[in-house]
């Protein structure tokens, strides 16, 4: 999963060059060649793009390719994130069995605020009160939290 998401990176770093630079050939390699390695991946991927209309792209194609490639990016870091959450807490000897499970239920509560369809804003409002709590544990348990709240409050919805 590791190797993929640098992949991953690898090519929305693609994306922003071939916008920034907007050239219009590399504009066009990118789509073709993007839309090609990552749709057995990433379901619907390419979708909006007319395939039609080979070598007839626009800048707005490869923006919402990339749009698409970094929420794919986003979720993959975030599931990778409550797992080892989830792990670190199966195995670490050091927790109590009742820290363990009390931690497990804010995990799980973060999880469905972060699968919530709602405003960043509004889920930020609800992730607060678990910071307050994380300031009192153990600090690889917190900056394990922290960062999953840091990537829910990121992502665009």
């Amino acid at each position: 999963m590791k190797e993929f998401l640098q992949v991953l990176d690898k090519d929305i770093k693609r994306c922003d060059v071939a916008l920034k630079e907007n050239n219009y050939i590399e504009i066009v390699i990118a789509v073709e060649e993007l839309v090609d390695k990552y749709k057995v991946s990433i379901e619907g991927i390419g979708i909006d793009i007319d395939r039609g209309r080979v070598w007839n792209y626009s800048k707005k194609d490869l923006e919402n390719l990339r749009d698409r490639l970094l929420h794919y990016r986003n979720e993959n870091i975030t599931e990778l994130m409550f797992s080892s959450v989830r792990h670190y807490l199966n195995s670490n000897i050091k927790i109590s069995e009742s820290k363990k499970d009390e931690a497990q239920k804010i995990v799980n509560e973060i999880e469905v605020i972060y699968n919530e369809e709602t405003s960043k804003e509004e889920k930020w409002e609800k992730l607060k009160q678990y910071l307050l709590w994380i300031s009192n544990e153990d600090i690889d348990l917190a900056t394990k939290i922290i960062s999953i709240i840091n990537i829910i409050i990121q992502i665009e919805y």
